[in-house]
């Protein structure tokens, strides 16, 4: 993907997705929906806070996504699971902003120019999608911690080497839009291309996709040995 591209991938439940930073500190914004219903997407949100705890883990709402974790819907039900991530440290992909647009450019930088809403909005606008349908994104690689010092939250250059890659396994069967971020300050000031893969998992075994209530009730059983 050359910087300020889009992608949209459909990836079938088992299957993984990969995205490598090639050159270093790019961020690459991804909106993930169900594809067989395209109306349940990606809640940042839920993923942070509602997800199960591990067993003798206690609860508390996270700031950030790691390996393990997943990318939960508004339904509240795993889209996809981050099987793994190569920069350090871990789990430096923003979960709380809201992607670049066309506002942003335009109201403060006084520039026509098409951000991360707009290209993937039109990357999955053959699947029937609007602009106002797109969730708020994960945006991998990005850097945007919060400052109690000054009550901002501040973009500071990602932590992704040359080949850095994080991954994703999609639980059910899942269409990603992905955008190559076109914002030089959130991307070291420069951007710079990403590759994208999937490819099957040999070993995985897929279990039925099931509805939310159904699949909350059967992940409660097992924590529960029930």
């Amino acid at each position: 993907m050359a910087p300020g591209s889009g992608l949209a991938v459909e990836v079938r439940q088992g299957r993984h997705l990969r995205v490598t930073d090639l050159e270093g500190l790019q961020v690459v914004d991804m909106a993930v929906f169900n594809r067989d219903n395209l109306r349940e997407k990606l809640s940042t949100s839920n993923s942070r806070n509602r997800y199960l705890p591990r067993p003798g883990e206690k609860y508390a709402p996270r700031d950030h996504l790691e390996e393990g974790d997943w990318l939960m819907s508004t339904l509240c039900r795993p889209l996809m699971t981050i099987v793994r991530e190569t920069p350090e440290p871990k789990g430096v992909h923003d979960a709380c902003n809201r992607m670049c647009d066309r506002f942003l450019y335009e109201v403060f930088y006084g520039i026509e120019k098409d951000g991360c809403h707009e290209i993937i909005s039109n990357a999955v606008a053959p699947y029937g999608l609007l602009p106002e349908d797109i969730p708020d994104t994960l945006d991998l690689f990005m850097k945007y911690p919060h400052s109690c010092r000054t009550n901002h939250f501040e973009i500071l250059d990602p932590v992704s080497r040359p080949g850095d890659y994080v991954e994703f396994r999609a639980e059910i069967n899942c269409l990603v839009g992905l955008s190559n971020c076109p914002y030089e300050p959130c991307c070291g000031g420069k951007c710079t291309p990403v590759k994208v893969d999937v490819y099957e998992d040999e070993n995985y075994r897929p279990e039925p996709i099931l509805p939310p209530d159904e699949w909350r009730r059967r992940e409660l059983g097992r924590r529960r040995g029930k």
